[in-house]
């Protein structure tokens, strides 16, 4: 409690004095639509007379889903599951945690998994095999963020919005300890360094 306590007043603290000002600005909140609108566009053709179920990755997903489905021309089932690595660790991934799989209907449907980074690619491939198990028809990613670090796989998202280089980003969907989620924008912490 004492630790939840002490991390919530330093959070206040980092508020009241720390800004979006104090932050750098990776991508824009203007770029961001702008893009959106051209990936719906793109997403509306490839799917027109075609059964789409969009299904977000929550939490991290929430914003970028939420005017992606505004962006799409075409009638789309929406679903959602939760995946998380980070939770309040901070910066560095724990344990991948999917849920919410089992209760998806998505036989025989396209499936369009929406994400909001892409690095090392872990989960969003052991989340494509979990979901290839309930038999849609077609299985495509797309994410906000690719993040430019050495990987494992060759795999990458079918759409990709923004390539980044290797800082750790918040804003947008992401999150620093369940913190800055709605942050308009793509941010990173000066000198790539967390304020707790």
């Amino acid at each position: 409690m004492k630790t939840c306590l002490l991390n919530f007043f330093i959070f206040m603290l980092f508020s009241c004095f720390a800004g979006e000002e104090n932050l750098d600005l990776i991508i824009s909140s203007e770029e961001i639509a702008a893009k959106i609108k051209t990936v719906g566009k793109q997403i509306s053709s490839d799917y027109a007379n075609k059964n789409l179920s969009l299904i977000v990755v929550m939490k991290g997903g929430i914003c970028i889903t939420a005017d992606l489905m505004r962006a799409i021309e075409i009638p789309f089932k929406f679903e959602f599951l939760k995946a998380s690595s980070y939770g309040n660790n901070g910066m560095s991934a724990g344990k991948l945690t999917i849920n919410g799989i089992e209760s998806l209907d998505i036989e025989g449907r396209d499936v369009l998994l929406v994400d909001d980074i892409f690095e090392t690619g872990n989960t969003l491939q052991r989340i494509i095999k979990e979901l290839s198990a309930k038999n849609p028809s077609s299985i495509k990613t797309l994410t906000l963020l690719v993040k430019e670090i050495p990987r494992k796989t060759s795999y990458l998202p079918d759409y990709i919005l923004f390539h980044i280089p290797d800082l750790f980003v918040i804003g947008y969907g992401l999150d620093y300890k369940e913190f800055y989620r709605g942050l308009p924008a793509i941010y990173a912490f000066p000198e790539n360094k967390a304020p707790f």
